[in-house]
Formats: structure tokens, sequence, C-alpha cells
């Protein structure tokens, strides 16, 4: 029997970190965002002609900080960026999910692909802004106000949460590796039906 759970969160949350223990209990973790530079490296001539030569780098790979400053500036072209993308990266995670009976799909943008109604439930990693901010700032050297574009551009996803089934369970990441990992072991424990859990804002 299959088992498909999900985990996501907002930028700089910690969802990689709660990736890597929920690898230790026995999952396969599929990380979409690899997937994603997979399919763009796959759509780079496309990208090329829809965004512009300079998104290509001299030994003919994408760029990926000059495209993203591009598709977070405004929201259509994220969206449109999105549209040549993801019907690659999604079809690679098809054939990601069929090796594996045991599999956790990691992807910051989960609540919009149809996958998410195949988990039994979905872990979602939180943590408060400020703490976002300055995690940005040591992991991709990013300005504040740049990451505010990334978390602003985030904000249409939560509203796209699922409302009952796959249960959403919220897990807070603003304390310690080992509060994370106390936190994640409650909720994995819990299958086949951990609780759903109530909270506000992003």
């Amino acid at each position: 029997m299959k088992t498909i759970i999900g985990l996501t969160g907002s930028y700089c949350a910690g969802k990689n970190q709660a990736a890597s223990i929920i690898e230790t209990m026995g999952f396969t973790v599929i990380d979409v965002d690899k997937l994603g530079h997979k399919a763009l490296e796959l759509c780079t001539d496309k990208l090329a002609a829809t965004f512009g030569p300079s998104i290509v780098k001299a030994d003919g790979s994408i760029d990926r900080r000059a495209l993203g400053t591009i598709v977070f500036s405004k929201p259509e072209l994220l969206h449109l960026h999105e549209s040549i993308v993801h019907p690659v990266m999604l079809a690679l995670l098809d054939e990601e999910i069929a090796a594996s009976d045991k599999v956790c799909i990691n992807a910051a943008l989960l609540y919009r692909f149809p996958h998410a109604a195949r988990c039994e439930f979905i872990i979602e990693i939180r943590a408060p802004l400020l703490q976002r901010i300055h995690r940005g700032k040591e992991r991709d050297h990013l300005k504040t106000a740049d990451i505010l574009k990334r978390v602003v551009s985030q904000g249409s996803f939560w509203r796209q949460r699922p409302k009952g089934k796959p249960p959403v369970v919220f897990v807070d990441n603003s304390g310690s590796l080992d509060e994370l990992k106390q936190g994640i072991e409650r909720v994995i424990t819990q299958i086949p039906a951990p609780p759903i859990l109530s909270a506000n804002g992003v």
C-alpha cells in the first residue's frame, strides 16, 4: 500500500530541515524544488524566448537568480513562468511517486498542485516573518526588500490551502532543530489520521 504525505512551508520557514527529519523516518522525500531545477533546464529555450537571453548563463544553463528577479517582480510574470515549467515538473513528480511506496512530497507550492489531493495529510512548516527574513539573508544573500517580494508572492498559495481533506497540520519551526524534530515526530506517529489544526496567517 502506497503512503503519500505532503510537506510545505513559506519562504525560509525550514521545510527542507523538516524534509531531512522525515527522511530518517523511512520516507522517500521528493524535493519538488530539485525537480523544478531539472524542469528549468528542460525548458531553457522556451524560457529564454519568453523572458530574454539575460536569464541564460554563458554555459547555457539558466541563471536562476536573474530569472527569479524577473518573475517575482510581477504576479503575471510569475504565472507565465509557472505555465511553462510546472507541466514538465509535475510529469517528473509523477515518475518519482510511482517509484516508491512511502513518499513525502516536499514542495513550496504544494497547494497549487493536483498531487496535494493524493496526500493522506500535509505538514506545513511555519516560522515568524522576522526569523524568515534573517534566514533568507544568510541563506540566499538577498536584501530585505527582495525577501519580502518573495513572501508576498506566496500569499495566494496559502488561500488555496485545503479545507478539510487532506488535513493540514501546522508545525512550528521558531525554536531549535530538536524541537522541530519532536513536532514532526508527533505528527508522523499519528499516521494515518493526524488531527486538523487551525491557525491564522501565513
